[in-house]
């Protein structure tokens, strides 16, 4: 026996391995609104301060800001908070207050430098300063249904620590938007079903709803602002002192409208430099939620059952596009005629932004460059 045969053998076991990841958390994307439903049992409705960090004012800012007061909850407040004290997203945010007396409302000065994510030093005095025990921030292109606090609020119970929620990407205006809908609804999106379903949580920043004083006694600032991943240091915090991370049974609708490759790029390389520096393992196995590897391995293996190497990537190729064409369809996601492209470019610039980010620890936020891992300073005074 050859090298080659060898090879074709451990191409196959990868195979058979990836393509029953794949199977199985296309099954969980479908069922975990349901499994994870029943384990949502919290039935009183505390009051929540909602709290907005503002950085730019996107496409679609005013719709998904608004989707806030909307909520069909008995009592909330909210909290805008930004660096500048007058840009297009802070007068925007004063705009939509001005529609809304019905709520408590703030807009907060944001003076705070410690922390290695612009995104925590915003956040230092919304959450210091909010009204409530219970916290619910939103990021700024988080379309909320009306119904989405209740139901985030019922999965918080006395066991958990942080709810977030699963992302799924919408109102996409152009190709480059397309393809990051097909990274976040595709590999990224169904391994955190997966993981939701077997009980699993994590840290993911799209929307995060927690108790204060939870969070002051995991160490606050001080435990999430070493790094840019604030959401998965916020879980680990909370797992030390015994609360879980969960995911709700609910995911949230992250809205695209137009993008550019570099910034899709760029966010996607910030997403994966965060997991390689703390989530090492994740970081390395993620690969085998790509259709690529699996194309090579098809390849490879092709021999084994006597047809041609192009044979196994063409099939291959085939069975992920179409389960995944299925899930999108499944669950209402919007598709494009261009989907196949889509497809193919997904999985370059996956392959290239998993191996730059082995290079790297500049990334981009908010059109300015940070270091992944600065040296953070202590927090301020909590009080």
């Amino acid at each position: 026996m050859n090298l080659g045969f060898y090879l074709s053998w451990i191409a196959a076991v990868y195979w058979v391995g990836a393509t029953t990841i794949l199977v199985t958390s296309v099954a969980a994307t479908i069922l975990q609104p349901y499994i994870v439903g029943r384990r949502a049992r919290r039935r009183d409705q505390p009051p929540v301060s909602i709290v907005l960090p503002l950085k730019l004012l996107e496409d679609g800012f005013e719709r998904t800001q608004e989707s806030a007061f909307a909520q069909k909850y008995p009592q909330f407040d909210v909290t805008a908070s930004a660096v500048e004290t007058d840009s297009p997203a802070v007068r925007k945010i004063r705009e939509i207050f001005g529609r809304h007396t019905e709520r408590p409302t703030r807009l907060l000065a944001s003076t705070a430098r410690f922390a290695a994510s612009p995104k925590v030093d915003n956040l230092y005095a919304p959450f210091m300063q909010a009204e409530n025990d219970v916290i619910f921030m939103k990021d700024a292109n988080v379309l909320l249904e009306p119904d989405a606090l209740a139901e985030h609020v019922r999965q918080l119970g006395d066991d958990v620590g942080l709810v977030c929620a699963i992302p799924y990407c919408a109102r996409l205006e152009n190709f480059p938007a397309h393809v990051e809908a097909a990274i976040i609804n595709g590999p990224h999106a169904r391994i955190l079903f997966l993981a939701s379903c077997l009980g699993q949580g994590h840290g993911i920043g799209k929307i995060m709803l927690f108790r204060r004083s939870d969070f002051l006694r995991a160490g606050g600032f001080d435990a999430i602002s070493h790094t840019v991943g604030e959401d998965n240091a916020l879980a680990k915090a909370m797992r030390r002192i015994g609360q879980r991370p969960v995911f709700s049974h609910r995911p949230v609708r992250q809205e695209l409208g137009a993008r550019c490759f570099y910034d899709v790029y760029q966010r996607q390389l910030r997403w994966s430099v965060t997991r390689r520096n703390d989530e090492l393992i994740s970081f390395l196995l993620e690969m085998n939620t790509q259709a690529f590897p699996s194309l090579v391995a098809g390849w490879l293996a092709a021999p084994l059952l006597g047809v041609a190497p192009l044979w196994g990537v063409a099939v291959t190729a085939a069975l992920w596009f179409t389960l995944e064409t299925l899930l999108s369809l499944a669950k209402g996601w919007q598709l494009s005629w261009t989907a196949p492209a889509v497809f193919i470019v997904r999985e370059a610039v996956m392959l290239a932004v998993w191996v730059n980010a082995w290079m790297t620890n500049q990334v981009v936020w908010a059109n300015g460059k940070v270091h992944a891992r600065a040296a953070a300073r202590p927090a301020p005074e909590e009080g």
